[in-house]
This record gives C-alpha cells, sequence and structure tokens, in this order.
C-alpha cells in the first residue's frame, strides 16, 4: 500500500511541473511569432534601412533564436519530469534544527510559481547524502560551508507516465531490490542512465573535483564508462558558467561505441558530447604529407596473427621501457644536435660554445622555436656592434645558416635515427606511410622537433579502454590536451598480445594522478561473471547476487551441427543477442548460415548500435553489452594461449543474462 502522502506529494509536483509546460509552450509560441514578424519586417523594408538597422535587427533575430531553443530544451526536461518526476527522497534533520526536510531527487530539478523547489537535481550538493549515507549521522558541503545533520528516511521511487509503482524504504543508499530490478532488464541499442542506481564507490568517482588526473580500473560490468559520463553530467552542472559540452572531447575505440553512448548525457539534460576515434584525431596530428595504417587496421592484422612480423615490431613500441629510451635519446641530442662549430654573420664570430649555450638555454623550448630565439639574440649582438650603420643578414638567413648546423634537419631524420639504435627492420615507412606502431613515437619527436597541434580550448579529456593504448601514445596525449582527465578501463580487457600500460606508467606519465579500482561487476548474472572470472588476466571480479541461466558450453562435432546450433540459438525473446567470433574468417562463416535470420554486422565500417541478433568479433564487442551471448568456434586454434583466455574474458563479460559456448570436440580447446 502507497502512503497517501506520497501520492499527494506526487499530485502537487505534477500540477506544478503541468503548469511549467504550459507556460513555457505560451512563450515558445510567442517568440515564434514575434521571430517571424521581425523576420519579414526586415524582408519588406530591407531598402529602406541603413546596415546599423540591418545589423540591430539581425542581433535581435539571434537573440530570439537563442532563447527560443532553451525554452525548446527546457521543455523537453519538463515534459521527461512529467513521465518520471524524481526517483528518490530523503529526509535530513540540521543539526540546528528539529524538524526533518524532505528532499525529492529527480534527473532535473524543478522549482514552482512560489520558488519552492519540489525536486532536486541529483548533481545538487545536498544530493550527495542520499548517494553516500545510510541513516543516521550525514552532511553536505557546498561553498559556504558544510552542514551537519542526521539522514532519518530514505525512500527509493519509481514512477512511469505519471503514477508511482512502488515505494521502497531503504536503510543503504540503493536498496537491493531496486538495483535487482534496474539489472534484470533487457539491454537496449543504447546505453542508459544510472542515477537511480549509483553505488557508493561509483558516486564518489561521479563528484571527485579535485583530481586532475582520473584513471579508473574497473572489471567488465562494473559502470565504469557511465560513471565517466555521469562524471561530465556532474562536471557541466557544477561548472556550468564556465564549462561547455562542446569543449569536452571523448576518445572512444571505434564508431559504433560512440553511437552506442550518445544518449547518455542528453538524458540527464545535458548537449550530447560528440566522441572521436583515435584514427580521427591521429589525421589531425600528423602533417598532411603523410599517411598511416589506420589504428583498427592494425590491431585487426595484428589479432589475425599475434606472432608476425608486424606484430613484434609493434610490441618492442608499446611499453615505458621505450618512452625511457627515446627520452634519453632525445636528451643526448640536446647536447649533440647543434653542430660545435663557430659561425660569423657579418664578420661577428660566434664561438660553438656560444651557440650551444643559448640552444641549450632554450631547452623547454621545440628545436625550431630554439633556433628563432638564437637568432633573435644573434640579431641583438649584431645591432649592438654595428649600432644600426650598415646592411645586417634578415633573421631568414640567419635561421638558415644555424638550420644547416643541425646533425638532423627534420622530426623523420631524427626518428629514424632513434630507431636504427634500436635495430634493423623495426621502422616501416613506405610511400610515406606510417604503421600505426610508429605514429606516435614519431609525434613524440615532432614535439620535441617542431610541437604539434595542441587542442588548447578543450577544458576535459575523457579516454575509454584505457589498456589498448600505450605509454608512448599517452606521453603525448598529455601533451595535446592539457586539461583535466578521467581515463577508464580493464587491464584484463587488453586486446593486444603484448603488454602496454601499466598502473606505475601511469604514475610516471600523469602528475597529480588518482588512480581508482571498480571490482564489482553489475551487468553479468552471478553465474556468467563467476564463469567468466576464470578467463581474466589480473586481479580479481566481484559479482552481485542476480541470479539466472548456467552458461552452458554446448557440444559440437561439425561445422554443419555448429551452424545449427547458432540458427537455434538466436531464436528467443531478447531484444539484444550477440554471437562474438574471434576472427573476421569465423564472422563470415557465420553470417553465412543466418541468410534467413535477420541480423547485422558490427565491424569497422558500423557507425550505430541497433538491437536484435547481432554478428560482430571481439575487437567491436568491447564496451558493448548483450542479453545474450553466443561464443562460436570455441577450439584449439582460436583459443589456446594465455592471450586468447583474455580475448574469451572479453567475449563472455558481454553477457547479461544468457551465455553460450560452443565447443568443438574434435579440437578442444584447453581454457574450457
Amino acid at each position: 500500500m502507497i502512503d497517501q502522502n506520497e501520492i499527494t506529494y506526487l499530485q502537487q509536483t505534477l500540477h506544478s511541473l503541468r503548469s511549467a509546460l504550459t507556460h513555457v509552450e505560451a512563450d515558445i509560441m510567442t517568440k515564434d511569432v514575434h521571430y517571424k514578424d521581425l523576420q519579414k519586417y526586415v524582408m519588406d523594408y530591407k531598402a529602406e534601412l541603413d546596415k546599423f538597422e540591418v545589423y540591430d535587427y539581425q542581433q535581435s533575430l539571434h537573440m530570439i533564436d537563442k532563447h527560443g531553443l532553451a525554452k525548446v530544451l527546457e521543455r523537453e526536461k519538463i515534459s521527461k519530469l512529467i513521465a518520471s518526476p524524481y526517483f528518490g527522497c530523503f529526509q535530513f534533520v540540521y543539526e540546528s534544527d528539529k524538524t526533518a526536510e524532505s528532499f525529492y531527487i529527480g534527473r532535473f530539478g524543478h522549482r514552482n510559481q512560489d520558488g519552492e523547489t519540489l525536486i532536486y537535481d541529483w548533481r545538487a550538493p545536498v544530493c550527495n547524502m542520499y548517494y553516500e549515507f545510510e541513516l543516521g549521522a550525514a552532511f553536505y558541503e557546498v561553498t559556504s560551508g558544510r552542514f551537519d545533520g542526521e539522514l532519518t528516511a530514505k525512500r527509493q521511487i519509481k514512477i512511469e507516465d505519471s503514477a508511482i509503482q512502488y515505494v521502497l524504504d531503504s536503510s543503504l543508499t540503493i536498496q537491493d531490490e531496486v538495483l535487482q530490478q534496474t539489472l534484470n532488464a533487457h539491454a537496449s541499442d543504447k546505453m542508459k542512465t544510472i542515477i537511480t542506481s549509483i553505488q557508493r564507490e561509483q558516486n564518489q568517482i561521479v563528484r571527485n573535483e579535485s583530481a586532475y588526473n582520473v584513471v579508473i580500473q574497473g572489471v567488465a560490468g562494473s559502470g565504469k564508462t557511465a560513471v565517466a559520463l555521469h562524471r561530465l553530467a556532474y562536471y557541466l552542472y557544477k561548472f556550468r558558467d564556465t564549462l561547455r559540452a562542446e569543449r569536452i572531447f571523448i576518445l572512444s575505440p571505434n564508431k559504433v561505441f560512440g553511437d552506442y553512448i550518445s544518449s547518455v548525457l542528453p538524458e540527464l539534460g545535458e548537449q550530447p558530447i560528440r566522441s572521436f576515434t583515435l584514427d580521427e584525431l591521429t589525421a589531425n596530428l600528423l602533417p598532411a604529407a603523410v599517411t598511416f595504417t589506420p589504428f583498427e587496421q592494425e590491431m585487426k592484422a595484428i589479432l589475425q596473427n599475434p606472432a608476425s612480423e608486424l606484430t613484434k615490431r609493434a610490441a618492442l613500441k608499446a611499453n615505458f621501457h621505450f618512452v625511457e629510451k627515446l627520452q634519453q635519446f632525445l636528451a643526448m641530442l640536446d647536447t649533440t644536435l647543434l653542430k660545435r662549430e663557430a659561425i660569423s654573420i657579418a664578420d661577428v664570430q660566434f664561438s660553438a660554445e656560444y651557440l650551444q649555450g643559448r640552444f641549450q638555454a632554450y631547452s623547454s623550448e621545440p628545436v625550431t622555436t630554439r633556433l628563432t630565439l638564437m637568432t633573435e639574440d644573434i640579431v641583438h649582438v649584431l645591432k649592438s656592434k654595428y649600432g644600426g650603420a650598415g646592411k645586417l643578414p634578415s633573421k631568414n638567413d640567419i635561421a638558415k645558416r644555424l638550420k644547416k648546423r643541425l646533425l638532423y634537419g627534420t622530426p623523420l631524420e631524427i626518428y629514424r635515427a632513434f630507431m636504427d639504435t634500436l635495430g634493423e627492420k623495426l621502422f616501416q615507412f613506405k610511400q610515406k606511410n606510417f604503421e600505426f606502431n610508429d605514429v606516435y613515437p614519431y609525434l613524440y619527436v615532432q614535439l620535441y622537433f617542431k610541437g604539434i597541434k595542441s587542442y588548447e580550448l578543450v577544458q576535459h579529456f575523457v579516454l575509454d579502454e584505457m589498456q589498448d593504448y600505450t605509454p608512448i601514445q599517452y606521453a603525448v596525449l598529455t601533451k595535446v590536451f592539457a586539461c583535466k582527465r578521467t581515463i577508464i578501463g580493464d587491464f584484463s580487457q587488453a586486446l593486444l598480445p603484448y603488454d602496454t600500460i601499466s598502473k606505475e606508467a601511469f604514475q610516471a606519465i600523469l602528475p597529480n594522478l588518482e588512480y581508482v579500482e571498480l571490482t564489482t561487476t553489475y551487468r553479468s548474472s552471478y553465474e556468467i561473471a563467476m564463469y567468466a572470472k576464470k578467463f581474466m588476466r589480473t586481479g580479481d571480479i566481484q559479482p552481485i547476487a542476480r541470479h539466472g541461466k548456467e552458461p552452458v558450453e554446448m557440444q559440437y562435432d561439425t561445422l554443419e551441427a555448429m551452424a545449427a546450433h547458432v540458427v537455434r540459438e538466436v531464436q528467443n525473446d531478447y531484444k539484444t543477442t550477440a554471437i562474438i567470433c574471434k576472427n573476421e574468417a569465423d564472422l563470415a562463416h557465420v553470417t553465412a548460415q543466418l541468410k534467413n535470420t535477420p541480423h547485422y554486422v558490427i565491424d569497422g565500417e558500423t557507425t550505430t548500435f541497433e538491437a536484435g541478433v547481432i554478428v560482430t568479433t571481439i575487437q567491436y564487442a568491447k564496451g558493448l553489452e548483450f542479453d545474450k551471448v553466443v561464443i562460436p568456434f570455441v577450439h584449439a586454434d582460436n583459443y589456446q594461449i594465455a592471450f586468447d583466455r583474455g580475448l574469451l574474458y572479453i567475449a563472455t563479460t558481454r553477457a547479461m543474462h544468457e551465455l553460450v559456448m560452443l565447443v568443438d570436440t574434435q579440437n578442444p580447446s584447453p581454457l574450457v
């Protein structure tokens, strides 16, 4: 039986919201009429208006349009609140008072016409108590100070279509029953918000304002990507006067993942943030005169042949030791790059020691900038000597003469020389095309020699799937994005068959680092999580007690039998069923068997995520979740070594409710 007080409060809130909606819609209509009238006036009398009047009217039109858009966005928020105004409530007694005050928490805040707050935005400081404290002593902090008191009640409320579904009293942050209902829901074609079920450890990351660099190491299904996006929503709310959505940069593993997460921030009332892939960013950083093998393409080749020469070249450049060697080489160049030769300019002799001293004095600058500054110094000396009498050589001529005294004249020459110190054939550069494993080492050298493009307007940088990036890539990215950063991933989900980044490397590269670990998985049922646990490379995974079907290892003797299993297993009532293959050859075989079953493929060309029957590879399944997962071709050729164990961990942890492994009895994998 639902408390009558809750029903009454909901009716009052809905009345206020509907009244606000009526006012906003009337305002939108008024602005629309005003805009059209003013636009018509300008067109009718354009010939009679001077340019200043035309400018004034254009500015007025722009302001009406801007205010109108704000009202449209406000209308969308109110409409969403009418459907589901709030999801929780708590009562707090201030230390200086004896009367409990009620706070209702929703996706957005709302005040009635009298200015009374009926719904508090989940990001408001006072709402931190809902996520952070059990019943008893509690507090919240605002700019003006800290407010202490006692949390005397906490309720979780589900409202759908303006009607209360349930009200549950809870002493914990999120009652287990509510979390279970949330997690038992079927997957959809977009990542959902988690404001109704944020856990304490997740909330602390979302509201962390102090750390300049936050690295979130989270097991599969721990909600790390959702936490990062909610952290952005929190920042956009808290720093709304200075932070803009268009000044946030998200680096996604692929385009389909970018689409998958695209609805989270709009659902939280914020403007969508466009995500970019590493290949898109790299194309902007490299000089236009050269090309590169795309990251996705090179990763695909490495996954198909982990023992190839390409893999060996990439592996050599993937660890922090490589960064240290490159840094040592460039440090050595500071004393050897400028040849120790004197130079005579306008009959003035500049000794090798003087030139080297000036070159070293500007060591914090790129080489080309150093030469420019040295040129300024030389011109200053010449002007002092000749007092303006006589013609002096131009700055351009002096700079050219200095550049000729460099041991290496381009970043490419420097990088070639460095790679020669490591061994033969480790640098492949044909027809002005880089292998991807050489791109970021080269960019690091370019930073040293002449600098690279930086995104100075970006205020917050987010990187997902951190384990697939190398230390040298992070070393470059920290220069490109000199702003706050949120970096997320899972070392156990590494796709590359060699060591890349580590906690220790992060600590060496990123200053003011806060490293956070999330070990609880909320995605998979207890049975699936425990099954997947045996494939983990490192760390531990703690599943919640949401029980479901046991994973099934289904045997097959022939390809025909396996195909029959696949066709049968995708016939179900789930919203999403994914067949996750190791490589593209297996994917092609599976899609051929599904010619009579509606399905779609997720690969490097896919830009949108859709529900239904999905066929993909492990490379593109990362970060996504599905109601049911079928893993075909589980045999010794595909899954044999420790690296393959990690791939199975990625594949199995995509499943929320059901997992089926199709195991070859003729060529059994030792891993299952």
